[in-house]
């Protein structure tokens, strides 16, 4: 499971599938007319914001984080 500051790939997408990105956003949205569910990842790519399925993402690498006490 993706998670903000993640480091990420789109893949499926010949024009943006060899750039890296961070994830900034991640949305559990729902279909109005099928109530079908799914999420939706916004990852900054190149200075510009692109949002897709989870599912188009690749991980490339997860997010180091540190517990504060």
């Amino acid at each position: 499971m993706l998670e903000v500051g993640d480091l990420v790939r789109v893949r499926g997408y010949d024009w943006i599938d060899l750039r890296f990105g961070i994830v900034v956003k991640i949305q559990d949205l729902t279909h109005r007319e099928t109530n079908t569910e799914y999420t939706v990842v916004t990852a900054v790519i190149e200075e510009k914001e692109y949002t897709f399925s989870e599912n188009d993402f690749e991980l490339i690498s997860k997010a180091e984080r540190k517990e504060i006490d």
